[in-house]
Order: structure tokens, then C-alpha cells, then sequence
């Protein structure tokens, strides 16, 4: 290939994709939804004006590897273990109920069970960087249903690796060895924790002298060298490409650079992840999709609800609040980039037709470019839901709230949120000995703040009968200490109903 055709071919993904993402935000659509479409209009079946699709490709495998490096630098391996209700209880129990309601559905349309089986790998994944992105940009990574959104695609991330090497196990469905299949797994858990305990003994050596030398060239160079060395190593062990960046974030979030080191691979990142989705729908056969467009838009209301459900469901079965339930749910309802992954090795295996192939990427092509506008209705759908059918049964009284309502605490304070900003308030009213109550809805900081003796509650401030509990009526003053700003602000509107008096402070970053 000629490096003149290389170029005009990035130039011309680079021109279309800028002016349909310049359309998309004149109408206020989501970014995402424009490369999706800009891959399509240019891609094979579409204007077909990129001849040399494999360098595009190429590109986007280096966009998922430099994501997964980022999301890694969010998650220390010591929050991992706080997080643990939220990975591997609801992310394994969506996967889990994904998997079983596509089983179900399949094998009783025929489907052979190993088809069945990886047609269900595929559509348990969810998109990490579309659900991420849209809750970045409004702000919103931080509330409850974005750190249970969070952890849910976290384990999905972590379960593409047995997922990519059970697909072999699938094709032999018949013959198939259960002790080679645990080999197979065990070898990779050894890769993972050798990738780890390599990564955390060298990686915060090289980047404390890198960080001496103060030239922020050579730790751009490094950090890069770092994410697309440690994917390389772990592609070594037969494991996926991101899965070694994604452990190469995680040792270095517990750096005192993981601050500087994201700045320099964000704009990376952002350039490379335009990519991958201009690629995924450069991957559309637009004649295909037309031709069976009646019964590509069924397949993805089947698995855009099979997915509500299984996401849903398992949610409010960890005692999450409807509201939180239906948020997440509809957040996750898309097929995900990795599902692009096993797409292509299951077609390689000869465990999905062309035409099975094509429908698979149809439905995950639609459910992605829907999942913005879906996101942005989730709060009205999550109203409805829970005025029409949860009917405000969320919460039962516990025993501290009688109390409060029972004595009739006044002039106190109440506290929505006990992250740093809530613990540092708590700590204050404390030592001046203002009387105070603290509510949030995430269970491990109800549980830490019980435990250091804080008068803690669980609960979603942004429910009246939450409010009345904790005393609005008789309080003096009300603190936003949230970062969710959908529940900030119906909770201020809420609290101002229940006392017009109330002296309301709000966090508004």
C-alpha cells in the first residue's frame, strides 16, 4: 500500500467525519452517533471513498487499546475491592441474565446451543466508551447510576478475555475437553497476574526517573510506550490488546502522576476513539440492512429489552431504587466495541453465518448510534416508572428514621452525599456539635460512615418520603453534596415543596 493512498484515505475520514460531528452538534446529537453514521456513508456499501479500510482498522484497535488505558487509570486496584457489590455482583449478574434470557430465547427458535451460547457472549457486552462518554459529558460519571453503569461495564471488560477463549471450546462444542477448557482459563489468570505483578514492579520505577528528567515529551513517549507495550505483552499471553492496557492504567493509578499521565493521553485517545467508530460503521452493509429492515429493527427491540431487563432487574435486586434500575438499564442496552472482537473471531470459527454476521453487526451498529437518545430519555422513563409502577415502595423505615420523626430533630442539618465534600461538612458540624443527619445512596459509604459512628442513612434524596424521614420539614439547612445533577436538582425541588424556608446549598461541580 502506498503511503499517498494511506493519507488520502485518513484525510477523507478525518473531512467526513468533522462535517457530519459538525451537523450532528448544530442539532445537538451526540458525536458518537456521527462517526457511526460517517463510517457508513463512506465505508464499502455506502460512498465507498476509503480504499485501504485495513489501516482504518488498525487505527481503531489502537483507540480501544488507549481507552481501556484511561479507564484504567480511574480505577485503583484498592477502589477495585470497594467496588466489589458493584463488578462483581451486578456486572456478573447482568452477564450472567443477559446470557440465560439469549439462551432461552434461542434455543427455542432453533438456534444450536453453542451459536446460541456466543450469540449471548456478544449481546451481554455493553459499550464502555459510548455509556462513559455520554455520562462524562453530562457530568454524571460520579452518581449512583453511573458508578453501578461503571462497575457493570467493568466486569463486561474483564469477562471478554474467558469469552474469547471459550470460543474454541464452542466450535467443538461435541468433543470439547473440560479440563482443557480450565487450562485454557488458568493459563490466562496466571497471564494477568504475571502482566500485574510485572507492570507494578517496573512501571513506577521508569516513571519515577522519567518524572526527574521534568520534559513532558519524553513522559508523553514513555506513557505511550508503557499502554501500547503492556497491550502487546498481553496479546503475547492470549489475551486481548486492551485488557494489557487497561492493567497498565490500573498499576499506574496508584502513581502521584496518574494526573499529568492522563492529560497526555487524552487527546490520543479522543483522535484514535473517532476512529474506532467511524470503523465500526464502515463495517455496515447498508443493501443488507435495508433489504431486512423490518426485521433488523424487531431484533433490536428483542435485545434492546432483554437487555433493560437483565440490567434492570439485577440492579434493583441489590436493593437499588427503581429510579437508579431504570437509568442504568437503559443506559447499557447497547451491544458494546468488544462485541465487535467476538464477532470476528466467532466468524472465524464458523459459529455465525455471513448472514448471522451481518444481522449481529445491523443490531449492534443501530443499538450504538440509539444509546445517546436513549440515555437522554432514561430520566423521563425512569419518572414514569416509578410513579406508575413502583408507586414510591422503595424505602421502608428503619429504625433511625423513627427515631428522628418520633424526638422531632429541628434546625439541623441534612447532608445529601458523603464523599470527600460530605465528610469533611460532617467532620466540621461534628466538632462544632450541630446536629446533622447524612443520607446517600451509595451502600459502601452508608456502611463506612455507620461504621465511624455518623448518623447515616440510605436513600435517594431526591424522594419526598426520603426527606420527610430525615426531618425537611424541621430542618434548617439542606447540602447538595452530590455530583449527580439530575437528583440535585429534583431534590432541591422536592426539599423547597416540603419547606420553602429551607436554606439550600448546592455542589455544582
Amino acid at each position: 500500500m502506498e503511503i499517498s493512498a494511506i493519507l488520502r484515505d485518513l484525510a477523507v475520514v478525518l473531512a467526513i467525519a468533522t462535517a457530519v460531528a459538525f451537523l450532528f452538534g448544530k442539532l445537538r446529537l451526540s458525536v458518537v452517533a456521527a462517526f457511526l453514521v460517517a463510517g457508513a456513508i463512506m465505508g464499502p456499501t455506502g460512498a465507498g471513498l476509503v480504499s485501504e479500510t485495513g489501516v482504518v482498522e488498525a487505527l481503531a484497535e489502537i483507540g480501544i487499546v488507549l481507552l481501556l488505558f484511561t479507564v484504567g487509570l480511574e480505577i485503583s486496584l484498592s477502589s477495585l475491592g470497594k467496588m466489589r457489590r458493584q463488578v462483581l455482583w451486578a456486572g456478573g449478574g447482568q452477564v450472567f441474565a443477559t446470557i440465560l434470557f439469549s439462551l432461552v430465547i434461542l434455543l427455542l427458535s432453533g438456534l444450536p446451543a453453542p451459536e446460541a451460547i456466543f450469540v449471548g457472549f456478544v449481546i451481554s457486552l455493553s459499550s464502555t466508551a459510548i455509556v462513559l462518554k455520554v455520562y462524562a459529558d453530562r457530568m454524571e460519571i460520579d452518581s449512583s447510576h453511573g458508578r453501578i453503569s461503571f462497575g457493570i461495564l467493568l466486569f463486561q471488560d474483564m469477562a471478554v478475555i474467558p469469552m474469547m477463549l471459550l470460543i474454541p471450546s464452542l466450535r467443538q462444542w461435541e468433543t470439547a475437553d473440560p479440563s482443557m477448557v480450565l487450562l485454557t482459563l488458568g493459563k490466562a489468570g496466571i497471564g494477568v497476574a504475571a502482566l500485574l505483578l510485572l507492570a507494578r514492579f517496573l512501571i513506577p520505577r521508569l516513571l519515577k526517573e522519567i518524572v526527574r528528567l521534568n520534559d513532558r515529551e519524553i513522559l508523553a513517549l514513555t506513557v505511550l510506550f508503557v499502554c501500547l507495550g503492556t497491550a502487546y505483552l498481553a496479546n503475547r499471553f492470549g489475551l486481548s490488546l486492551g485488557m494489557g492496557a487497561f492493567l497498565a492504567g490500573m498499576v499506574i493509578s496508584e502513581s502521584d502522576y496518574v494526573h499529568e499521565i492522563a492529560a497526555q493521553i487524552l487527546p490520543f485517545r479522543d483522535v484514535f476513539n473517532g476512529i474506532f467508530f467511524i470503523s465500526v460503521g464502515m463495517l455496515l452493509n447498508l443493501h443488507f440492512l435495508f433489504d431486512n429492515l423490518p426485521l433488523v429493527v424487531a431484533m433490536v427491540a428483542a435485545v434492546v429489552l432483554i437487555k433493560a431487563i437483565s440490567t434492570a432487574g439485577t440492579i434493583r435486586a441489590l436493593g437499588y431504587p427503581w429510579r437508579i434500575a431504570v437509568i442504568a438499564g437503559v443506559g447499557l442496552v447497547q451491544i458494546g466495541e468488544f462485541s465487535f472482537l467476538l464477532l470476528s473471531q466467532g466468524y472465524r470459527e464458523n459459529l455465525v453465518t455471513s448472514t448471522q454476521y451481518q444481522f449481529l453487526l445491523a443490531i449492534a451498529i443501530l443499538t450504538m448510534t440509539a444509546t445517546p437518545f436513549l440515555m437522554g430519555s432514561a430520566p423521563w422513563l425512569a419518572r414514569r416508572w416509578d410513579r406508575w409502577v413502583a408507586r414510591g415502595g422503595d424505602f421502608r423505615e428503619t429504625e433511625e428514621e423513627a427515631a428522628i420523626r418520633r424526638t422531632g430533630m429541628e434546625n439541623h442539618v441534612i447532608i445529601a452525599g458523603y464523599g470527600m465534600n460530605g465528610k469533611n461538612l460532617a467532620r466540621v458540624l461534628k466538632a462544632t456539635r450541630l446536629p446533622y443527619v447524612v443520607v446517600d445512596l451509595n451502600d459502601v459509604q452508608v456502611r463506612e460512615g455507620k461504621a465511624a459512628g455518623e448518623p447515616m442513612f440510605y436513600g435517594d434524596i431526591h424522594r419526598p418520603e426520603i426527606l420527610e424521614r430525615l426531618g425537611v420539614a424541621r430542618a434548617r439547612i439542606l447540602v447538595m453534596a452530590i455530583s449527580d445533577p439530575m437528583a440535585t436538582r429534583r431534590g432541591v425541588a422536592v426539599a423547597r415543596r416540603s419547606n420553602p424556608d429551607l436554606f439550600i446549598l448546592v455542589r455544582t461541580r
